[in-house]
């Protein structure tokens, strides 16, 4: 069970399967305690990797988050015509040159 949870926790570090890891680390931390076997760093490896991957999802799914939280009010104005500015030389500052080639 260690060694399952230290091979799932190298695979999912940055992906959900990592939950698994922290999960078969737990529960061979457990086993190891009441048996006394080996691999209890197997078993470490697993748990921390899970946490590992645990926090790399958390982290994309914030940043999924504020990346639409950002651009989503961006393309409400680009896709909104009544917010685009006109194209004619009327929109010019009366300072321009009157030369400006259009």
């Amino acid at each position: 069970m260690a060694i399952a949870a230290m091979v799932v926790g190298i695979v999912g570090a940055c992906n959900p399967i990592g939950i698994l890891g922290l999960i078969f680390g737990t529960i061979a931390r457990r086993q190891i305690r009441e048996t006394g076997e080996q691999g209890d760093g197997f078993a470490v490896t697993g748990i921390v990797l899970g946490w590992i991957g645990v926090a790399s999802v958390v982290f994309w799914i914030l940043y999924v988050l504020l990346f639409f939280s950002i651009w989503i009010p961006f393309v409400d104005e680009i896709s909104d015509p009544s917010n685009w500015p006109s194209s004619g030389p009327s929109d010019f500052p009366s300072d321009w040159p009157s030369d400006f080639p259009t």
